[in-house]
C-alpha cells in the first residue's frame, strides 16, 4: 500500500499524537477515527505492534464505543 501525495513522517507522527491524545482523554466520540488510523497503520507496517496488542487495543477501543451507544439510549447518537 503506497502512501498518498504529501504524506510524510511528519504527517504520520502528528496522527499519531492526535490519537493519542484522543484515547487519553477518553474522547468516546473520536474512538472510531482512531480504530480507522490503527487498522491503517496495521496494512501499512504489518510488523509494528504484535497481532495480539493491536487485537486488544481495537478491542478495548470498539467496547468503548459501544458501551456508549448503549449508555445513550435506543436512538444511538442523539
Amino acid at each position: 500500500m503506497a502512501a498518498p501525495p504529501r504524506v510524510g513522517p511528519a504527517s504520520l507522527r502528528f496522527v499519531a499524537a492526535a490519537s493519542w491524545l484522543v484515547v487519553r482523554q477518553r474522547r468516546v466520540e473520536h474512538f472510531p477515527k482512531v480504530l480507522q488510523f490503527l487498522q491503517s497503520l496495521r496494512a501499512a507496517v504489518p510488523g509494528l505492534v504484535c497481532y495480539r496488542h493491536h487485537e486488544r487495543l481495537c478491542m478495548g477501543l470498539k467496547a468503548k464505543v459501544l458501551e456508549r451507544v448503549e449508555l445513550k439510549g435506543p436512538t444511538g447518537w442523539d
